[in-house]
């Protein structure tokens, strides 16, 4: 008698691998600072203006919520390339909520608005399909504790 193992059982299709990333802080000047990666440009960053910051400065709640929404894209034009799916467009915004929780903030929700231009309204389906498997796997929203929500808009281009 033969036995199929569930798909959660079957060896993954890649050979995983672990990756690390380092970044460096310097420069700290009060709440602000210069944020460099070898290779990249450097950011300024800050605190936000609500936590006695800088305005107009890349912050700690930007990246976070900036994490998710890129993330949902790449993995999103990703999956779309493996299978096939050719869109017109693809734009997002996100919003983070920050509240208080006991002892501290933390972000409680992330809502992700993409808004994708197909070719045709045959493809509606896979593009949702498409998004729905990209926020399943997208690598910074599994990682994160609070919820990641995705909200679509799908649209043909004329």
């Amino acid at each position: 008698m033969t036995s199929v193992l569930p798909s959660v059982l079957q060896p993954p299709r890649i050979k995983p691998k672990s990756f690390t990333y380092k970044t460096a802080v310097a420069e700290v000047d009060g709440r602000s600072a210069s944020l460099r990666s070898d290779g990249k440009p450097s950011l300024r960053v800050a605190s936000p203006p609500e936590f006695k910051g800088v305005a107009n400065v890349w912050t700690p709640e930007d990246f976070f919520v900036a994490a998710i929404e890129v993330c949902l894209m790449l993995t999103f034009v990703g999956v779309a390339e493996k299978n096939g799916l050719k869109f017109a467009n693809y734009e997002s915004k996100a919003e983070g909520l920050l509240e208080w929780d006991q002892q501290s903030y933390r972000f409680t929700r992330v809502v992700v608005r993409p808004a994708i231009t197909l070719f045709d309204e045959h493809s509606i389906v896979a593009a949702h399909e498409t998004l729905e498997r990209a926020h399943a796997t997208c690598l910074v929203a599994k990682s994160v504790a609070c919820d990641v929500v995705v909200e679509p808009i799908f649209a043909v281009k004329r």
